[in-house]
């Protein structure tokens, strides 16, 4: 075994419980079933569907992504879970002699991928006062190849301002991800950063806005010349044909994701 996987902990993922009567707060999932439409939608997967692998690039998905956050599709590329996309960026990003920087407290996974890939954690603290949370100074001059910011924090829910994170993005030398795997919950995004920045790139979760937790599929929203090179890095088939189909109809039904945020 590698020294770095050997020494690692793991990553312990949240009980999951067998019986349908407990009320789960563990892992946040919204306790709302998922849109009509992307039930349906996987009725309509065909046997031929399963027979043949999926699209590599999940058009269908990314088309309906685009026309909702105003980019062009080739900015959109999906995953297994915005997990999945944390560990390909890590690894395209990093090498074993480069830093992952995150923040304390933020999301337990990024410390166990840094680990388990051999790059160095370089973990910051927020400066909390009472209940006033806010990034640090110097944050735009750290020696890291990857910056990993969560927003709105988990687990806090605090939201740093957009400002503050393009400030960061302009002059810091690595590629910042911007995790907004809650921002549906939100009263705004980070999207205008990544047209005008090319080391941006968002995190999409499909899980706690969509309803599709069980479904594994997040996305990015980046830059087409960032995410090509983290192409290289991905699966050749990185979600399944059920997962494309639902994903896609609860995109375009954002009337009804809306009603669930609400």
């Amino acid at each position: 075994m590698r020294a770095n996987v050997a020494q690692s902990l793991g990553y312990v993922p949240g009980e999951q419980p067998t019986d349908t009567v407990t009320i789960k707060m563990n892992t946040n999932e919204n306790p709302y079933p998922p849109s009509p439409k992307a039930m349906e939608a996987i009725a309509r997967v065909t046997p031929e569907q399963l027979r043949r692998y999926p699209s590599p690039s999940a058009l269908d998905f990314r088309l309906a992504a685009a026309k909702v956050h105003g980019v062009t599709p080739e900015s959109i590329m999906t995953f297994n879970g915005g997990d999945d996309l944390l560990s390909v960026i890590i690894r395209t990003c990093t090498t074993e002699s480069d830093a992952v920087l995150f923040l304390e407290p933020s999301y337990s996974l990024y410390p166990v991928l840094t680990e388990l890939h051999g790059a160095r954690k370089k973990i910051v603290n927020y400066n909390i006062d009472g209940t006033t949370w806010a990034l640090p100074d110097g944050l735009e001059s750290a020696q890291a190849g990857l910056m990993l910011i969560v927003n709105p924090n988990a687990p806090s829910g605090h939201f740093n301002p957009i400002s503050q994170l393009e400030s960061i993005a302009k002059k810091f030398a690595g590629v910042l991800l911007i995790d907004e795997a809650y921002i549906d919950f939100a009263s705004e995004s980070a999207l205008a950063l990544v047209n005008r920045n090319e080391n941006v790139i968002l995190l999409r979760s499909m899980s706690k806005g969509y309803s599709l937790a069980g479904l594994r599929f997040g996305y990015a929203i980046g830059q087409p010349s960032l995410l090509k090179q983290i192409e290289k890095v991905r699966d050749s088939y990185p979600c399944d044909v059920l997962s494309i189909a639902a994903a896609t109809a609860a995109m375009e039904d954002q009337a009804y994701a809306a009603s669930t945020w609400d």
